[in-house]
């Protein structure tokens, strides 16, 4: 199977948009002849035979149903896939329990070890895996490392859940340092990388719910394949990327950790960082293991 279908989100109206442009772009770059579709498309006349399809529950009513395709579903209701036997795997999000053999949504079941950050259920035909950079393994080896900044800005691209008490916390002891802490959403990725290069902090705080079950977030990936040394408040994110992060649970020591390991971090360290990301955490390195096990 050659092309790819990705179903929905399609003109980035939703958070999950920005994971679908990442999947789309990846497909591309791997070869794939690949289409980006959604529900208010006419596909009259397109020949859905033998395709991927790739979709996410709220994107997926009109779907086109294929028997001889295979469909790569995240947190979507499988009654119709079922129904109309089709051939399908479930997506979704590695959590620490992977690492125990267990199954993050579906207790007592176990998983099988594909790879460190790649794990499988057989039971529920589901793959527990992380999010990743938007941008491709060219992309990152094309980008320089960024040592320090001076500016008065702290960047912070993402939306605020269940961490918005740590968020306050880092924005105060910016303001104590002088600095603002500037949260921003629903920004291209182009632009999200230039903020990010341009901050004068590189930083992925995490809520009490990520921290405990170790989600890990694309924030991070993404950070450190933009050429930044990147900090952390979560210990999963800490124990997956080692000394590539700063880390320190209370935000305060947090901001003092990353001010002075920036003024000793090397060009060549960041380098490491990024050559990590590039060869662990890439939508190419997901789809590779996606692949493989449906």
């Amino acid at each position: 199977m050659s092309k790819v279908i990705i179903w929905g989100h399609k003109y980035n109206n939703h958070t999950h948009g920005k994971i679908h442009s990442s999947y789309f772009k990846a497909f591309k770059n791997l070869g794939y002849e690949t289409y980006w579709l959604d529900d208010r498309d006419n596909v009259s006349g397109f020949n859905f035979e033998n395709c991927i399809f790739l979709t996410e529950d709220q994107s997926q009513k009109k779907i086109p149903l294929v028997k001889s395709s295979k469909y790569i579903l995240h947190h979507t209701n499988l009654d119709k896939y079922i129904d109309n036997g089709l051939n399908f795997i479930n997506l979704a999000n590695y959590l620490s329990d992977c690492q125990k053999g267990l199954s993050p949504y579906h207790k007592g079941n176990t998983v099988e070890k594909i790879n460190d950050y790649c794990f499988f259920d057989n039971k529920t035909s589901t793959v527990y895996q992380p999010w990743a950079t938007d941008l491709t393994k060219e992309e990152i080896n094309n980008t320089t490392p960024v040592l320090s900044v001076e500016t008065d800005l702290v960047n912070y691209v993402g939306l605020s859940h269940d961490n918005r008490n740590e968020l306050s916390s880092f924005s105060n002891k910016c303001s104590l340092e002088g600095k603002k802490f500037n949260i921003v959403s629903n920004i291209s990725d182009n632009d999200n990388k230039k903020l990010i290069r341009e901050s004068y902090l590189s930083v992925d705080i995490r809520g009490s719910w990520h921290k405990e079950c170790g989600y890990l977030p694309c924030r991070v990936f993404k950070n450190i394949s933009y050429g930044r040394l990147t900090g952390t408040n979560s210990k999963h994110v800490k124990e997956i990327f080692g000394d590539y992060v700063v880390y320190s649970e209370n935000t305060n020591d947090l901001y003092d950790k990353l001010v002075d390991t920036s003024k000793t971090i090397t060009s060549d360290f960041i380098k490491d960082s990024m050559n990590y990301v590039s060869k662990n955490h890439t939508y190419e390195n997901r789809i590779k293991n996606l692949i493989n096990l449906i």
